[in-house]
């Protein structure tokens, strides 16, 4: 009995996407030649010029972030990484700062009497 059931959704459902499959418009095949079309006309010499200048100022911007992450590399917290500065010497200085932001770090203790 179940099986029967089975079998016939199956084939209801196999048979639904044979028909929709059927009825629906596949997309012509448009090929390499669709867009010789944009190519036909005269581009436009003011918007080409507005292009070739954003992509100036892109290049220039880029290259003065390039310089600025170079200069900012060198004052950046090393951690040992490339003079000799050894990993224990960097845990103990992150831990001093840990400490020294805790409430209840180092200091003078006062005892109330």
């Amino acid at each position: 009995m179940v099986q029967n059931i089975v079998m016939v959704t199956l084939s209801l459902v196999f048979a639904s996407v044979i028909l929709l499959s059927a009825a629906s418009e596949s997309v012509p095949y448009m090929g390499p030649r669709a867009y010789l079309g944009d190519f036909e006309s005269e581009p436009d010499t003011q918007v080409m010029m507005e292009i070739l200048a954003k992509l100036g100022q892109t290049i220039m911007r880029a290259n003065d972030l390039e310089k600025y992450g170079t200069l900012s590399s060198k004052r950046g917290l090393d951690l040992g990484l490339s003079r000799g500065f050894s990993g224990s010497q960097a845990a103990k200085h992150l831990m001093g700062l840990a400490a020294a932001n805790f409430a209840g770090g180092p200091g003078r203790r006062r005892r109330h009497a």
